[in-house]
C-alpha cells in the first residue's frame, strides 16, 4: 500500500523579489538627508553603529538612492534648497514601495502648524534642532524597532504557514503587478490554477494531521515543478493552489503543468478513494494569454479577473475530464462555451 512520503527537502521559500524571500536578517538602513555637511557628519558618528549608513544632500540624490535601497528609517531636514523636505517626502509617499518607510523630520521649527502639516503627509516623529544626542539614539531605535516588527507582520502575512508558499493575499497582489507588468511590456503571462482532487474525502479517510502532511508535500512538489525565480506558487484556499508564471506562453505553461502532474504522481500518496488512480493526484487549469491569442474586439479591456476566470473555467473542464489532468484555455476564450483547446494546443491528460 503506498503511504505518505516524507519529502527530505522542505518547502522552499517562494520567490517574488528580494523583500520578500526568506533570508539571514540583514543590517537595517537609514538615509539622512540633509544639505548641511556638518549635521550629516554629526549623525553619521552618532548613528554608525545603530544601522548602515547613507548619506544626501538634496532631494534628487535622495530618492535615487531610496530607489537603490529601500531605507529603513529616512532622517529629512526640512528646510533644503532645491527639492524642500516636504517635497521629498510627498514623493516619497506617492510610491508605494516607500509606503512603509517610516521619516523623521530634522527641523528648527517649533510651531505647531508646522507639526501637523507633516504629520498629515505621513512624517511619523521630529527632532529639533539642534538635538541632543541621547534623544535621536532612542527616537531613532524606537522606530528602527517597529519597522522591522512591522516587517515581520508583514512577511508572516505573504506567506502560508502551513505550506511555506505564498499565501492568498501575496498571490493577489502578484497577479495584478505582473499582469500590469505584462500588459506594458507585451509579454506573456500564464496562470496554473491546481486543486488537489478529492482532498475532502482523504481528510475524512485519513485524518487532518495527514491532511496537512500531504498538502505541505503537494505544496513541495509545485516548487520543485517551477523553473525561474519569478514563478510564484500560492496556497490560494484549502486544497487549492496557483501557480503565476510571469513571461511564459503556453507551450512553457503546458511543460510546467505537466511538471506538476508527474510531481504529485511521484509523491506516491495513498488516497484509496481516489479513483481510478489510488494515490493523491491533481486537476490542472492553465490559462494563458500570449502573442498567439485570439484577436477581440475589446482586448485592451481584458483584466487580471479575465485570467483568473480562465484558469478556473480550465481547472472545471480538466475535473469533468476525470481528475489528474491539465486543460487549457486561452483568455480570450472566457466569455465563449468551454471547449478543449484544439491540436495546436492540446489538452494534457496524465495517464494513470
Amino acid at each position: 500500500m503506498r503511504t505518505v512520503t516524507r519529502l527530505a527537502v522542505r518547502v522552499r521559500a517562494f520567490r517574488l523579489n528580494s523583500r520578500h524571500m526568506s533570508t539571514p536578517v540583514q543590517p537595517q538602513q537609514i538615509l539622512l538627508v540633509d544639505d548641511d555637511a556638518g549635521a550629516i557628519r554629526l549623525l553619521g558618528g552618532l548613528l554608525a553603529n545603530v544601522a548602515a549608513l547613507r548619506f544626501a544632500t538634496n532631494g534628487r540624490d535622495a530618492l535615487r538612492l531610496a530607489h537603490e535601497v529601500v531605507p529603513d528609517l529616512i532622517l529629512l531636514d526640512a528646510e533644503m534648497p532645491g527639492m524642500s523636505g516636504f517635497a521629498l517626502l510627498k514623493a516619497l509617499k506617492a510610491d508605494t514601495q516607500f509606503a512603509d518607510v517610516p521619516v523623521i523630520f530634522i527641523t528648527s521649527h517649533t510651531e505647531a502648524g508646522f507639526e501637523v502639516s507633516a504629520l498629515e503627509m505621513g512624517a511619523v516623529d521630529f527632532i529639533a534642532k539642534p538635538f541632543r544626542s541621547s534623544l535621536v539614539l532612542a527616537r531613532v531605535r524606537l522606530h528602527l524597532r517597529m519597522k522591522r516588527m512591522a516587517d515581520g507582520l508583514r512577511r508572516g502575512a505573504a506567506i502560508d504557514s502551513l505550506t511555506g508558499v505564498a499565501s492568498r493575499r501575496m498571490f493577489d497582489q502578484s497577479l495584478a503587478r505582473e499582469w500590469l507588468q505584462a500588459r506594458r511590456s507585451g509579454d506573456p503571462l500564464s496562470l496554473l490554477s491546481i486543486d488537489v482532487d478529492h482532498f475532502k474525502s482523504y481528510n475524512q479517510r485519513y485524518g487532518r494531521q495527514q491532511g496537512d502532511e500531504c498538502l505541505r508535500q503537494v505544496a513541495a512538489a509545485l516548487v520543485s515543478a517551477c523553473r525561474r525565480p519569478a514563478d510564484i506558487v500560492a496556497r490560494y484556499d484549502g486544497q487549492a493552489f496557483m501557480m503565476l508564471l510571469p513571461q511564459t506562453a503556453r507551450l512553457g505553461a503546458e511543460h510546467i503543468g505537466r511538471r506538476v502532474l508527474d510531481g504529485v504522481q511521484a509523491l506516491d500518496i495513498s488516497h484509496e478513494e481516489s479513483l481510478p488512480t489510488g494515490y493523491v493526484s491533481v486537476s490542472v487549469g492553465i490559462a494563458f494569454h500570449d502573442d498567439q491569442s485570439k484577436p477581440k474586439n475589446d482586448e485592451a479591456g481584458l483584466t487580471a479577473e479575465d485570467l483568473l476566470a480562465a484558469a478556473s473555467q480550465a481547472l472545471g473542464l480538466a475535473k469533468r475530464a476525470g481528475r489528474a489532468r491539465a486543460k487549457l484555455r486561452d483568455i480570450t476564450d472566457t466569455d465563449g462555451p468551454e471547449r478543449p483547446q484544439d491540436s495546436s494546443a492540446p489538452a494534457l491528460t496524465q495517464q494513470a
